[in-house]
C-alpha cells in the first residue's frame, strides 16, 4: 500500500491509471504501447485493480482514484 492518501494501488497500478487519463482511454492494445507492456499485462493490471478497488469496471476505478486523489495527473477544468 502506498503512503500517499492511503492509497492501496502499487506505483505501477497507479502508472497505469495515469496514463488512461492522459491518453483519455482504457483500450489495453493502446496503452500497453505507451507503456511498453504487452496487452495482456495491461488486462492483467486492470483485473487486479478491480479487485483492489472492489469496482465493477475501469471507468469506476479511474473514478474513484481520481475522487481519493490517488492519481498525480489530474484531468484538467476542460475535460
Amino acid at each position: 500500500m502506498n503512503a500517499d492518501n492511503n492509497n492501496p494501488l502499487t506505483p505501477a497500478l497507479c502508472k497505469l491509471m495515469e496514463a488512461c487519463l492522459i491518453l483519455k482511454t482504457t483500450d489495453s492494445k493502446t496503452l500497453a504501447t505507451h507503456l511498453n507492456r504487452s496487452p495482456t499485462t495491461i488486462r492483467t493490471e486492470f483485473q487486479r485493480i478491480l479487485v483492489i478497488m472492489n469496482v465493477h469496471c475501469r471507468y469506476a476505478a479511474l473514478k474513484t482514484a481520481e475522487d481519493e486523489g490517488w492519481l498525480y495527473t489530474q484531468k484538467t477544468s476542460e475535460d
